[in-house]
């Protein structure tokens, strides 16, 4: 799919289903799927993320109907499991999640960012071979 009719899909998706509520600590993770020592975790209501006090927080935004978004998965929860203890990986659906799809200016998917302890946040977009997404994780895998 062209970079433009993602964007406009993803604009027209993201304007239909409206803002949820303000997370508290609690609510963070509904709407995403957290990988953790037990596997993927599925929540399903919309939130912001906010920074974790020690790991940086590895974000997949994407959607059920985008095909580069469903080819990355795989890669994205196998890093995922490899990186355990060093980051924490959230998948977002945009269209589940479009709070959070702001919050980062999602404007194509598959977008990809980290978010440091310290607010800050780096972001790229499109499919990545796996090793093209360790070395865009390189900064937390040291």
């Amino acid at each position: 799919m062209k970079p433009i009719l993602v964007s406009i899909l993803l604009a027209a998706s993201l304007m239909s289903c409206g803002a949820g509520n303000s997370a508290n600590t609690e609510q963070k993770k509904e709407g995403m799927t957290e990988f953790n020592a037990d596997g993927p975790v599925e929540y399903v209501n919309n939130a912001t993320i906010t920074p974790d006090e020690k790991l940086p927080i590895v974000i997949d935004f994407n959607a059920t109907w985008c095909g580069p978004c469903q080819r990355f998965a795989p890669i994205f929860e196998e890093v995922a499991k490899e990186l355990k203890g060093k980051a924490i990986f959230m998948s977002v659906d945009v269209d589940n999640s479009p709070q959070a799809a702001r919050q980062f200016e999602v404007s194509a998917i598959p977008q990809l960012s980290i978010l440091y302890p310290d607010g800050t946040v780096t972001s790229t977009v499109g499919f990545m071979e796996k090793a093209q997404f360790l070395d865009f994780l390189s900064p937390i895998n040291k």
